[in-house]
């Protein structure tokens, strides 16, 4: 009988610790593509792909994605990527996406640097806000406004975020709160 109290005891101790053990909340992956998308309204959703980069592989999702090939996928991507400043050594894994019409100062993007690349990708985001707003600065008061006061940050998890929409503390803050 002892024996097999002890035996009861020792797997509800098992147990517990499995419980409590593992990962801290949060620490696990984080799937950027879903922070980008439940961060947006639906209208964003709806017209702008999220585009992913994780381990070389390129990913697309919402609005138009479903109808890419690969081919299609890769290159429009790719053209994204490169508006926003980066090259994909810069990336460990990111999702972002963006205007790449001149009539909307329009883009997010939460982006997990390389290794010793959180600099690059903070200048190359910062170049892309800059550029906007000088390309929109004479030409569209309303989207150099939106572009005047696009918000880059990086997360204490090591994430960099660039908001640059109308209403973007709200996106900003819902993308934070999604990766803790």
């Amino acid at each position: 009988m002892k024996r097999f109290i002890a035996f009861g005891l020792t797997l509800c101790l098992a147990l517990g610790l499995a419980a409590c053990g593992g990962a801290p909340a949060g620490s696990g992956p984080k799937d950027y593509a879903a922070a980008l998308s439940a961060a947006r309204p639906s209208a964003d959703n709806d017209a702008y792909p999220v585009f992913t980069l994780k381990d070389g592989v390129w990913g697309a999702s919402g609005a138009y994605a479903a109808d890419l090939s690969e081919e299609d996928l890769q290159t429009q991507a790719s053209l994204a990527l490169q508006s926003l400043g980066l090259a994909a050594e810069d990336v460990q894994e990111a999702a972002f996406s963006l205007s790449l019409m001149n009539v909307q100062a329009y883009g997010v993007a939460i982006v997990m640097p390389a290794q010793n690349r959180t600099g690059a990708v903070k200048e190359a985001l910062q170049a892309y806000i800059d550029g906007q707003k000088a390309a929109q600065q004479n030409y569209l008061p309303d989207q150099y406004a939106i572009a005047k006061a696009a918000r880059l940050e990086t997360l204490k998890t090591g994430e960099v975020v660039l908001v640059m929409r109308d209403g973007q503390n709200d996106v900003y803050s819902a993308i934070e709160k999604a990766l803790k």
